[in-house]
């Protein structure tokens, strides 16, 4: 298997015909686990958010004509792909609470070197070749400035796949009020694009303030996300179920609690956190909600799926009946 090799390392692998390429080794099974499949174990983040990054793959021979220019676009590509495989790492293992202190410095450094190095990522972002945008578009995310906004919208019009992906995610990590969702949605809603697109499309909203759109752009998450949590991906069900709790679609109760007997764990406890949400927003919905939760808990061997739901019911309730189901039951019958 490829491994992530150093920034010298990096620079022996440069081709004459590519200008400022990058050539790093590194498979995307390392990097991410690339797309979920349904109902088997999906990647996720400390939110419980799936995500997936596309690492590059080629490599490129040496140029002994290389500029110190293009030596330094080398450099910083290979350290800020070093440092994204040992966040993507950290995050994909599901370690990032257990090891969050290591995480908050992968972090730390790559908002450093992102910031710091961030004409460099534009630039290879708009006229690199794949591999480098590819990097270029994850990277820059971790930069925290509103000059990467324009770049990573622009590179959801990418020729490439992966570095359509990568532009989501960067859109994901960047969190910028000002991101219009609606060309994200069509991401997330197109059945036509990739897994790894569409589930980062589900991460880039759900990083985003959804409470307060505008109807044109509301209609426009929904029916992604509603297309979304009827797909045969775990990955894209999960962020359904979530974006549809974020924006506040109430009428989608109905429809997100036919998954809570999902048989990824994964979307079931999506599907509870989402139904909790929207029951707490909207008190038309509660009784209906409550209901919804209290047969899945009460109808489920699955001991991690019950305490998960016991909590939503509890945090949506404010009412504590802990395993006595006996009483749930009584009192989620009684709600109108």
């Amino acid at each position: 298997m490829a491994v992530a090799r150093g920034p010298s390392q990096a620079l022996r692998t440069l081709r004459p015909d590519l200008i400022r390429t990058i050539g790093i080794a590194i498979t995307a099974a390392v990097l991410f686990g690339c797309s979920s499949t349904s109902g088997g174990k999906t990647a996720t983040d400390q939110d419980g958010n799936p995500v997936d990054w596309i690492g590059p793959t080629e490599t490129v021979p040496y140029d002994p004509n290389i500029t110190k220019d293009d030596r330094k676009t080398g450099e910083v590509l290979a350290d800020i792909a070093r440092k994204l495989r040992l966040w993507s790492g950290i995050v994909l293992e599901g370690r990032a609470s257990k090891d969050a202190s290591r995480l908050d410095l992968v972090e730390s450094s790559l908002r450093y070197e992102a910031s710091k190095n961030i004409a460099i990522l534009v630039e290879q972002l708009e006229v690199g070749p794949p591999t480098n945008r590819q990097i270029a578009a994850a990277g820059l995310g971790f930069s925290e400035s509103t000059e990467a906004l324009g770049p990573l919208m622009a590179a959801l019009d990418d020729p490439s796949s992966e570095v359509v992906a990568n532009a989501l995610l960067g859109l994901s990590t960047l969190r910028d009020a000002e991101t219009p969702v609606a060309p994200i949605a069509a991401k997330l809603g197109d059945a036509l694009a990739s897994i790894p697109v569409r589930s980062n499309a589900g991460r880039a909203l759900r990083a985003l303030n959804l409470t307060e759109l505008g109807e044109s752009d509301r209609d426009a998450i929904i029916d992604a996300a509603r297309t979304a949590l009827g797909d045969d991906d775990s990955a894209l069900r999960v962020h359904g179920a979530l974006v549809l709790a974020q924006v506040g679609d109430s009428d989608s109760v109905g429809r997100i609690a036919r998954y809570l007997g999902d048989e990824s764990q994964i979307v079931v406890r999506a599907v509870s956190r989402s139904l909790a949400r929207l029951g707490s927003i909207d008190d038309a919905q509660f009784g209906r909600a409550v209901r919804a939760l209290v047969a899945a808990m009460t109808g489920t061997d699955d001991d991690t799926i019950r305490e998960a739901i016991l909590d939503d019911l509890q945090a949506l309730t404010k009412i504590n009946y802990g395993d006595d189901e006996e009483e749930w039951i009584k009192y989620a019958q009684k709600l109108p």
